[in-house]
């Protein structure tokens, strides 16, 4: 069995668009079950007695999510790698002016723009779990509290809610770049199919099989693992 991705680059839509396959399953599995988890992680923040224990594990386990995105970053399909969206200041400026003049280049991938937000959302929310760890308040004591005597407490609800403001501007980019592009990069996060201009240069990813994905998930849980019986 394996993890198919539909061959789409070879189906015209009209004479100015073609259908291309961007995004591989398991990017898409990450990405909302990634969102879903930080959610819940941060509404069950003050939730008290036994529910506190919803936020301990949901964050521990977000540690494995972020675990996986930087190995599937390095082994995943050609759009899910950062060497295709992390670009340098030259590559980023230019962008951020042209979508100033509502004229932004087209992004087979992530832009610019947007390839930063994901490296942005995946350190923050790192930091936010590591430091939660090591927090030593109420009834509950880390177990990295050892390191500075448990007092990032104030860093980790201040990561929490740094998590948040850029989970509202990324939801704001995507509603934005909608408007000035007219691409639903929401539906092609869901069916991992962008309508690509003429133009533009694209051909479909192919099958990421299942090795990759067991590898960078197996690694992934060891991880989380790991953080659990320490």
């Amino acid at each position: 069995m394996t993890l198919e991705v539909t061959e789409a680059s070879k189906l015209v839509s009209d004479d100015r668009t073609h259908i291309v396959t961007v995004w591989d399953l398991p990017t898409r599995i990450f990405h909302w079950s990634f969102a879903a988890l930080v959610f819940i992680a941060y509404v069950s923040s003050e939730a008290d007695g036994s529910a506190f224990w919803i936020h301990i594990y949901s964050g521990t386990i977000l540690i494995g999510f972020v675990a996986f995105r930087i190995i599937w970053g390095m082994i995943g399909s050609r759009y899910a790698r950062f060497g295709d969206f992390v670009h340098g200041p030259a590559t980023v400026s230019e962008y951020g002016k042209r979508l100033l003049t509502f004229h932004p280049p087209h992004s087979v991938g992530h832009n610019p723009l947007g390839g930063w937000m994901v490296i942005a959302l995946l350190a923050i929310v790192l930091l936010a779990v590591l430091t939660g760890l090591m927090t030593r308040e109420d009834d509950y004591i880390g177990p990295l509290s050892h390191i500075a005597g448990g007092l990032f407490g104030e860093a980790h609800e201040g990561l929490g809610s740094f998590v948040m403001v850029l989970v509202g501007v990324h939801v704001l980019g995507v509603i934005a770049h909608g408007l000035i592009s007219r691409e639903n990069l929401v539906r092609s996060m869901i069916t991992g199919i962008k309508t690509i201009p003429a133009g533009v240069r694209a051909t479909s990813i192919g099958s990421v099989g299942v090795v990759r994905p067991v590898i960078a998930l197996v690694m992934a849980i060891a991880v989380v693992l790991y953080f659990m019986q320490l």
